[in-house]
């Protein structure tokens, strides 16, 4: 049996209204969590916008205001005519966004970027060996064979471009755009500070592990390679990013 809207709506439960001081943001905050709830899906269209105000116990002005910032971070698309939709990757943009300007203000802890890409980075080796086909794992040994050219030449340029490349195939490998873009996104972040001090051979010889795990179809290897990979990528960098830090104080 097919659920209208109203059916849907009623299965649902009903919507809470806001009932906090800063109405506006308050609106705003109550939408993304239903979204991130599941209550409405990517490509789900939102109720008419005098119902959802009526729902959530706001004026339609302040409902405008509220789907115009929501439009503007990329969480709903606006289709004249049809309705309001959430996006088809609701939190992609806001995400890389607030990176982004974080890190531009100095408001975000480098090593808090460091914890998220290895809790990013270990899960994404762990589901890449389920789901990795042979062509794309001879490419990332064929990456490797690159990138110790690379490091022989001391063309930093290039084994900085191949690690990319590297870490983003194991990304593509587990087929989920969501998590794919916010590791790239958290890559985007740190690029500046990868570009500073170039992969080394050690450093290149924990990408292999990684690489041999994903190969022999050791989830848990991989996962865990992965993660020594990113700690000791971290520990390279943080005392050059102290110095740094102190450079600009003094200044």
């Amino acid at each position: 049996m097919t659920l209208t809207r109203e059916g849907r709506e009623m299965e649902k439960g009903p919507i809470k209204p806001v009932h906090r001081r800063q109405i506006s943001t308050a609106t705003i905050d109550r939408i993304l969590s239903m979204i991130s709830d599941g209550y409405w899906s990517p490509g789900e269209c939102l109720p008419p916008q005098r119902d959802l105000a009526k729902s959530l116990g706001v004026g339609m002005s302040t409902l405008r205001e509220a789907l115009q910032s929501l439009q503007t971070m990329g969480v709903l698309e606006m289709r004249h005519g049809s309705g309001t939709f959430v996006s088809s990757q609701p939190f992609v943009e806001p995400y890389e966004k607030f990176i982004d300007v974080s890190v531009s203000l100095g408001g975000l802890d480098l090593e808090m970027l460091f914890e998220a890409r290895g809790i990013i980075e270990s899960g994404l080796a762990f589901h890449a060996v389920e789901h990795a086909t042979e062509d794309q794992i001879n490419e990332l040994f064929d990456i490797l064979q690159r990138e110790w050219e690379c490091i022989e030449a001391k063309d930093h340029e290039c084994c900085h471009d191949l690690d990319l490349a590297f870490h983003r195939l194991i990304a593509t490998m587990v087929n989920n755009k969501f998590l794919a873009q916010i590791d790239s996104t958290l890559f985007k972040a740190l690029d500046q500070l990868f570009r500073v001090l170039p992969l080394t051979k050690e450093g290149w010889k924990l990408h292999y592990v990684v690489a041999e795990a994903i190969r022999d179809r050791d989830s848990f290897g991989a996962s865990e390679a992965m993660r020594t990979l990113i700690e000791s990528s971290a520990a390279r960098y943080f005392p050059y990013m102290k110095v740094t830090s102190h450079k600009m104080e003094v200044q």
